[in-house]
C-alpha cells in the first residue's frame, strides 16, 4: 500500500483508534491532519508522540459538530496541503441511555456528533478530495449499528445512520468524483479509554463471549482502515466492514 505524500484528515485523532490510524499512515509516508475538539492534554501528548513527523502533521482544534468550525478546518487544510486524499470520520460521542431515560438534548447531541458532523465533514471535504487521483472516505461506526444493545438507544441509532450515510455517499460521490466511501465497524476495542472504563474481570468476561476469545486491539481497526484507504480496495464501495472477531454471529 502506497501512502507516500498522500494527505489524510482523521477526526478525533489524539487518542485511541484515531491516533493509531494517524501513526500508521505517518509511518508509511503520509501527511496527516490531526483533529481534536477540546482535550488539550491529549493533543499535547500526541504532538510529543509525533514529534519526528512534525513537518508532515497539521493539528487543528475544531468542534466538528459546529458547521463554521468544519468550514474553517478545511480552509486551513487547503492552505497547508491544497488537497485531501482521504477523510476518516473517527470522532464519536457515546453515552448510555435507555429510551425512557433519554432526553431530547442528549439524543440530539449524539446525532449531532455521530451523524450530522460526519455528513458535514464529508460535504466540505469534497472540493479537496476532487483533487486526488484516489479519493477515499472511511466512516468509523460500530457493531452496534448492526446489532443493537439494550441501554444504548441513541448510540445504536446514530451508528446505524452512519452506515446508511456511507451507502448514500458511495452512491452519490463515486460516479461524479470517483470518491469511494466505506464504513469500518469495530466491536469493543482495548483503547486506553476502554482499559480505564472497565475492570480486568469485565474485560475478561466480555472477551470470553467472543468467538475469537479476545477483544479488539487498536491495530485490528487500523489495518482495516488502511486497506480501505489504499489502492487495493478500489473496487470496494459502500460497504460496512465489521472488525469484531465474530461477535455478530452469536
Amino acid at each position: 500500500m502506497n501512502f507516500k505524500d498522500k494527505v489524510f484528515l482523521i477526526t478525533g485523532s489524539t487518542s485511541g483508534i484515531g491516533q493509531g490510524i494517524a501513526k500508521a499512515l505517518l509511518e508509511q509516508g503520509a501527511k496527516i491532519v490531526i483533529n481534536y475538539a477540546h482535550n488539550e492534554e491529549n493533543a499535547e501528548e500526541t504532538r510529543k508522540i509525533f514529534k519526528q513527523y512534525q513537518d508532515k502533521t497539521l493539528f487543528i482544534k475544531a468542534d466538528i459538530s459546529d458547521e463554521k468550525s468544519v468550514i474553517e478546518m478545511y480552509k486551513k487544510i487547503e492552505e497547508k496541503f491544497d488537497k485531501l486524499d482521504g477523510l476518516v470520520n473517527n470522532a464519536v460521542y457515546d453515552k448510555i441511555f435507555k429510551i425512557e431515560d433519554l432526553s431530547v438534548e442528549e439524543f440530539r447531541k449524539e446525532l449531532d456528533v455521530n451523524v450530522i458532523a460526519r455528513a458535514m465533514c464529508i460535504k466540505y471535504a469534497i472540493p479537496l478530495l476532487k483533487k486526488s487521483n484516489m479519493p477515499r472516505i472511511v466512516n468509523i461506526a460500530s457493531r452496534l449499528g448492526t446489532k443493537p444493545m439494550e441501554g444504548s438507544v441513541a448510540y445504536c441509532t446514530s451508528e446505524a445512520a452512519t452506515i446508511m450515510l456511507t451507502k448514500m455517499c458511495a452512491l452519490e460521490l463515486t460516479k461524479k468524483y470517483n470518491i469511494k466511501t466505506n464504513t469500518v465497524s469495530p466491536s469493543m476495542t482495548l483503547t486506553p479509554f476502554a482499559k480505564k472504563s472497565y475492570t480486568e474481570e469485565e474485560i475478561k468476561q466480555t472477551a470470553m463471549k467472543n468467538p475469537s476469545g479476545r477483544l479488539g486491539e487498536v491495530e485490528d481497526t487500523v489495518n482495516a482502515v488502511l486497506f480501505l484507504l489504499s489502492e487495493k480496495a478500489d473496487y470496494i464501495n459502500g460497504e460496512n466492514l465489521n472488525v469484531n472477531g465474530g461477535i455478530l454471529l452469536i
